[in-house]
């Protein structure tokens, strides 16, 4: 299963809770996963999903809250070639249901979260993870960190934002297509939001991606900081032979002073050998005793050069 299907099974293994908190639930995997039609005074409902732990949440909680069992239909999508899992209920519960999600008042049907009859905070977080069951989705924390909630309505969408919000979530919205989408950019806010749902288990597995992550950037920096030392070493003595060998033809090495003389040919006979390593060599020379004569002999090429007029 993807990381998003895996952190939905977990979260729907959760106790379902008070009944505030399944009514809250269930509002927002109405508004996220379901449609409803009236035709000639007749009322329907139903919900679709593709995740088959989702369909026994939603099953779960219309016989906690109403006492029935909704029908469950299963159908094949021959463009995704998935299972889609249909519920449905009679007429009579399916108008108490609207009513109680607070889709349907009193001027009909309603496209905005009413958020009244989310009377505690136990009831907004259930009300996040309806609409994560319902709409949302995580992308694999191993590609980025994002997730998302797509939403039908304009004023739904702005209504989980709110609630979102308002539990400490960083969040924003945005217009995709047909759909508003609230979407979470930040790790922290993921793991934040999936600790207020339950999902532990996923949770850990962003942890530990985190942590390969940080492990991998921070080899990957140290291989390129390495890397580019050793280019700027190998670069530094490619001109500093380049200077010797000048000097050597032009001049000659013995019109040195011993000590420069001595450096000199330690360079060409060690092109490969590092500042310390030079110094090793020449027994009580220092690191930076060694990269003075060596600016030097390069001073003394680019005079020659210059009195050459080359």
């Amino acid at each position: 299963m993807s990381f998003s299907a895996t952190a939905k099974a977990e979260v729907c293994r959760m106790n379902t809770g008070k009944e505030c908190c399944e009514l809250a639930e269930l509002s927002a995997l109405i508004h996220t996963a379901g449609s409803i039609s009236i035709s000639g005074g007749a009322f329907s409902l139903r919900v679709d999903t593709e995740n088959a732990a989702v369909a026994r949440r939603v099953f779960a909680l219309i016989k906690s809250l109403y006492g029935v069992q909704a029908g469950t239909q299963m159908h094949t999508n021959q463009l995704k070639h998935n299972h889609i899992y249909s519920l449905s209920v009679d007429k009579a519960t399916a108008r108490m249901m609207a009513i109680d999600t607070r889709i349907l008042g009193d001027e009909g049907l309603q496209f905005g979260s009413d958020a009244s009859f989310l009377t505690s905070r136990c009831c907004r977080i259930a009300f996040v993870r309806g609409a994560f069951l319902g709409g949302g989705s995580i992308t694999n924390p191993e590609k980025r960190y994002h997730m998302e909630f797509v939403c039908g309505q304009k004023e739904f969408a702005q209504g989980l934002l709110n609630i979102i919000v308002e539990l400490g979530v960083p969040a924003k919205m945005i217009l995709r297509g047909k759909s508003h989408v609230v979407y979470i950019k930040e790790g922290d806010a993921i793991v934040t939001l999936l600790t207020m749902m339950g999902a532990h288990t996923s949770i850990l597995n962003i942890e530990n991606i985190r942590i390969l992550k940080s492990v991998r950037n921070n080899v990957n920096r140290k291989v390129n900081c390495e890397t580019g030392n050793l280019s700027k070493t190998v670069n530094a003595s490619v001109r500093q032979q380049e200077s010797i060998e000048y000097i050597r033809t032009h001049m000659g090495l013995d019109k040195l002073s011993p000590a420069l003389r001595q450096v000199a040919e330690a360079r060409m006979s060690y092109p490969e050998a590092t500042l310390e390593e030079l110094a090793a060599l020449l027994g009580a020379e220092s690191k930076s005793g060694i990269n003075h004569k060596l600016r030097k002999l390069n001073s003394i090429a680019e005079h020659l050069k210059m009195t050459r007029g080359k």
